[in-house]
């Protein structure tokens, strides 16, 4: 297993060849798409007394840059706000270009998170935070030049334990890119 390991991390290493300098014929350095998702979220919360646990529709909006950074990988920052389940949200991708047209990203984010059922409670009497860093990973496709798709599995926050008040917000979001 360990040679494996090995073996892909450097075929990644070499596969990367940073290019310094060097443009491809037609490419683009970076460019800024707005997107659309609609996210199935499952979301646990404490209401004054029972633990709930919900599936949510939300609806993203959002703004998203691309920075090529060689010909295999690619940097994707994101800005959004959502309706539903409400929260905003900053985050930062690394994607891996698997052809012209596809990617496959893993990134962090920071949520901000102001709806009404999010009721975090702080420990030792201290004040909870509305604001969490979670992560996503996902695939986007470009059908055409101005027109992709984009898949992706957000974790913004993870169950720790109920018994001290822990929430959770997970979930399966589809969406369009425009160009």
């Amino acid at each position: 297993m360990k040679k494996l390991i090995l073996i892909l991390s450097a075929f990644c290493f070499f596969n990367a060849n940073a290019q310094i300098g060097y443009k491809l014929k037609n490419e683009k350095s970076s460019s800024t798409n707005l997107f659309s998702e609609i996210a199935m979220l499952e979301v646990e919360y404490w209401n004054d007394v029972d633990f709930l646990a919900e599936n949510i529709t939300t609806y993203i909006l959002g703004l998203s840059s691309t920075i090529n950074l060689n010909k295999n990988f690619d940097l994707f920052g994101s800005i959004g706000v959502t309706e539903g389940f409400s929260y905003n949200f900053a985050t930062s991708n690394l994607a891996l270009r698997l052809s012209d047209n596809f990617h496959l990203f893993y990134g962090i984010g920071t949520y901000y998170i102001f709806d009404e059922k999010w009721n975090p409670l702080g420990l030792d009497g201290n004040e909870a935070s509305r604001y969490e860093f979670g992560m996503n990973m996902g695939l986007q496709l470009q059908l055409s030049k101005y027109l992709g798709l984009i898949m992706r599995y957000n974790i913004i926050e993870e169950k720790e334990e109920e018994s001290i008040g822990s929430m959770s917000i997970n979930g399966l979001s589809f969406g369009l890119i425009l160009r």
